[in-house]
C-alpha cells in the first residue's frame, strides 16, 4: 500500500533496492520475507520504520485471541499515521 502512495513501481522498488522486480512480488504477496538488509532498505526507500513492516507482516491470527487487542492496539495508530 505504501509503494503503490508513494506511485512507485514494483519495478522501481526492486531497482532501489538491489532486487528483482518477481522479488518484491513475492515479498507483497506474502510468498517470501526477505532478510533484514533488504528490509531496512525497503524501509529507507519507502520512508518508513523498520518496525511497522515487521509488524504489519504479522497476521492477526498469528496472535491468540486475548493478544489480539494489543494487536490492534500497536498496529492502528502506524497504519494511521504512515499508510491511510
Amino acid at each position: 500500500m505504501l509503494r503503490n502512495k508513494r506511485s512507485m513501481t514494483q519495478a522501481q522498488l526492486a531497482e532501489r533496492c538491489c532486487m528483482s522486480s518477481s522479488a518484491v512480488c513475492y515479498l507483497e504477496t506474502g510468498k517470501s520475507f526477505p532478510p533484514k538488509a533488504t528490509v531496512d532498505r525497503i524501509c529507507r526507500e519507502l520512508e518508513m520504520p523498520t518496525a511497522y513492516l515487521l509488524l504489519a507482516s504479522i497476521e492477526e491470527e498469528d496472535f491468540p485471541m486475548e493478544k489480539r487487542l494489543l494487536y490492534h492496539s500497536m498496529l492502528e495508530p502506524l497504519r494511521d499515521a504512515l499508510i491511510l
